[in-house]
């Protein structure tokens, strides 16, 4: 099954002998994950909160909400809905692109982002802790992604200023 947007999933039951299991595989983003339910999860006291939860929130916020950000407001079709406009909302006046690397690079874009000496900036640095700067070279620059995911996933809050 499909869900837009370049995502897809696929929902089905394995059985394995006596082992039943719910198995979701999804890829999103070039980005593949496959999560498992045994068939006691659905047993389970956190199943049950979580199907109460999704009732009441179904309930709470009936079919057509409406969302509200800052002083705009629309009226969703459903959650998905909600998602979509409130993403397109957070990206309201935020210019995202695509930096080039240097071999990429026509001489215009060249000059202006790299040689024109009146805008360029030379910056000394200074590895006080040489075995700590490789190790986090290692990550960031490695060929194992786990590793570069970890870290980005622990450091993110403490970036105040992000150049992506």
């Amino acid at each position: 099954a499909g869900a837009g947007g370049g995502a897809f999933f696929r929902v089905a039951w394995e059985v394995d002998g006596p082992e039943i299991a719910l198995v979701v595989d999804s890829e999103r983003h070039g980005r593949y994950r496959q999560s498992r339910f045994p068939r006691e999860f659905f047993d389970s006291t956190e199943y049950a909160s979580l199907t109460n939860l999704g009732h009441r929130l179904q309930h709470d916020v009936g079919p057509a909400p409406t969302i509200k950000r800052g002083q705009r407001e629309s009226e969703a079709d459903g959650f998905a809905g909600a998602l979509s406009w409130l993403m397109s909302e957070a990206r309201r006046g935020i210019n995202i692109q695509r930096y080039k690397g240097l071999g990429e690079m026509n001489p215009e874009q060249l000059w202006e982002t790299t040689m024109d000496a009146s805008q360029r900036r030379l910056s000394q640095v200074q590895i006080e802790d040489a075995v700590s700067a490789d190790e986090i070279f290692t990550v960031l620059m490695g060929d194992e992604v786990a590793p570069r995911r970890d870290f980005i996933q622990k450091n993110a809050f403490a970036v105040s200023n992000l150049d992506v």
